[in-house]
């Protein structure tokens, strides 16, 4: 099993719907397309290579189109089938699953972390330090450790959900990419290094925090992340396509970052 597509934040290739045959809207075409007439222009100035759009209600798919080219080295046209790698738009399919928990009372959304993951227990705070002229905050000096002061609250698990733990974009021990520690050791090394500011009172967009509630879903439910999120949330929806392990088919349906020249 590859652990690198195992993280939260970094869930892969996915297709929100099934794979059906492209399809416009109700108009008679004599109507401009007003979607199409908006993204076209992006393509022809480099600003997109391509994109699918999707226009759903309650009684299913009312518009499905496809513009510019899923691999454009290739001038590969794109398809309303491609699959796409979806990077942090994991957060709230993983939150959704957590809530899950939350509304089975597994959970408690006022629960300190450490309930959970004992590793966050005695956090401490990174205080900024002070320009040496003035006294006010300044750029932390790399030579130098900045000061440590005990948290004033262990983390609380509504924190994590909403970037307000104080938890960073994320560890030192994921310096050279995000996705190569099992979530188990990303989450003990989360842990292991001090908050960026009191949990509660600031707001930073956090990789960490994710993940740390993914492995909280691992610890209460006894499951994997990725069976859990398979077995509860993407095969009751029907997302048959969205996976950590493309196949091979898949793949060759994976649109390619690039730009048109």
């Amino acid at each position: 099993m590859n652990r690198r597509f195992v993280m939260p934040a970094l869930l892969i290739a996915v297709s929100l719907v099934p794979r059906v045959q492209a399809q416009g809207d109700s108009r008679d075409g004599t109507q401009p397309d007003p979607i199409q007439s908006y993204l076209q222009p992006l393509v022809q100035n480099h600003t997109i290579a391509g994109a699918v759009t999707l226009v759903a209600n309650r009684d299913g798919v009312v518009y499905l189109k496809a513009v510019g080219d899923r691999d454009v080295a290739a001038k590969a046209p794109m398809a309303t089938d491609d699959m796409f790698w979806i990077a942090s738009t994991s957060k709230p399919m993983t939150v959704a699953a957590f809530m899950m928990l939350v509304d089975e009372g597994k959970i408690n959304l006022n629960d300190p972390v450490e309930k959970y993951l004992p590793e966050f227990k005695g956090q401490t705070v990174a205080l900024p330090h002070a320009d040496s002229a003035s006294g006010a905050p300044g750029a932390a000096d790399p030579q130098k450790a900045p000061p440590l002061v005990p948290a004033n609250h262990p983390i609380l698990v509504r924190e994590i959900l909403s970037h307000t733990s104080g938890l960073p974009f994320r560890s030192s021990a994921q310096l050279v990419a995000l996705d190569r520690l099992p979530l188990k050791d990303a989450v003990r090394s989360f842990a292991a290094e001090p908050l960026i500011f009191q949990p509660g009172t600031s707001y930073t967009y956090s990789n960490e925090g994710i993940n740390t509630a993914a492995r909280i879903i691992e610890v209460v439910t006894g499951m994997s992340y990725e069976q859990f999120m398979q077995e509860r949330l993407f095969n009751p929806l029907g997302m048959k396509e969205t996976t950590f392990w493309p196949t091979a088919e898949q793949v060759k349906r994976l649109a390619k970052q690039g730009r048109r020249i």
